[in-house]
């Protein structure tokens, strides 16, 4: 018995080693990526040479979108690192390894993003062909710090527990901008488009139009938005019931 409790013993001193190494990687994974360039306070780190006004601008797109965001503070500072390498993508990916770019707040404020042309301003999805020109990899940057940015605003036990709706389709509404039609993704619902299916298309486009209906039709406050007081059926609901109430957002 006292060898088994020993063997116990030991197997939580290894994990409990390995998950505290991993968090300082998360943490500090600057080591691994050689080039960076700083716009206000955003930081794009890159594990791959790349063009640093290029960089500067994706950076400059990014920090646009975050600041419409009242959630957003230029106090605080954000991290991004461009993954190229599998290897390191599975790395600081580590379940998700596939998707676009991963947040783990409240671990960290640090983003990681998948490879990109960051020349271009643009992300390479798993298939190895170009992410669609609506989704830029400031989209992706944008996106991911709006976690932190919910986060922090409401808490890290209330942003575990948003409806997946309202937590994505938020960052959605961020990364998106200006790029996301109002009316026609609205059309796209109501005609049930495959695009519009979260887990056929991959995409939060459905999460975003709710969002977008609360925030710029119906002119609710981000914060009824984020108290998460109404069901997702509910606004669907409204949405199939009633044209979209006119709002004064370009593009939105």
């Amino acid at each position: 018995m006292k060898r088994a409790w020993r063997k116990i013993r030991v197997a939580a001193v290894v994990l409990g080693g390995t998950f505290l190494l991993y968090f300082a990687l998360l943490c500090y994974p600057q080591s691994f990526f050689a080039q960076s360039i700083e716009h206000q306070n955003l930081k794009l780190y890159s594990d791959q040479p790349f063009d640093p006004e290029a960089g500067a601008q994706v950076l400059a797109l990014a920090y646009q979108k975050l600041s419409a965001s009242p959630l957003f503070s230029a106090k605080d500072h954000y991290s991004i690192f461009v993954c190229h390498a599998r290897w390191r993508q599975r790395l600081f990916f580590n379940h998700v390894y596939g998707v676009g770019g991963v947040n783990f707040y409240p671990l960290t404020d640090n983003v990681f993003i998948r490879d990109s042309i960051i020349e271009e301003n643009k992300l390479i999805g798993p298939s190895g062909q170009i992410v669609a020109s609506d989704r830029p990899l400031d989209y992706f940057i944008a996106h991911e710090i709006t976690h932190s940015l919910t986060g922090k605003a409401i808490g890290p036990l209330r942003y575990h527990r948003l409806s997946e709706w309202v937590r994505e389709g938020y960052a959605d509404y961020v990364g998106k901008g200006e790029a996301f039609k109002y009316e026609k993704t609205w059309h796209a619902f109501l005609a049930d488009a495959p695009e519009m299916d979260r887990w056929r298309s991959g995409l939060y486009l459905r999460y975003h139009l709710l969002v977008a209906y609360l925030l710029d039709k119906k002119h609710w406050s981000l914060s009824q938005v984020l108290a998460d007081e109404i069901g997702q059926k509910a606004v669907e609901d409204e949405l199939r019931k009633q044209l979209p109430l006119p709002g004064p957002t370009p593009g939105h």
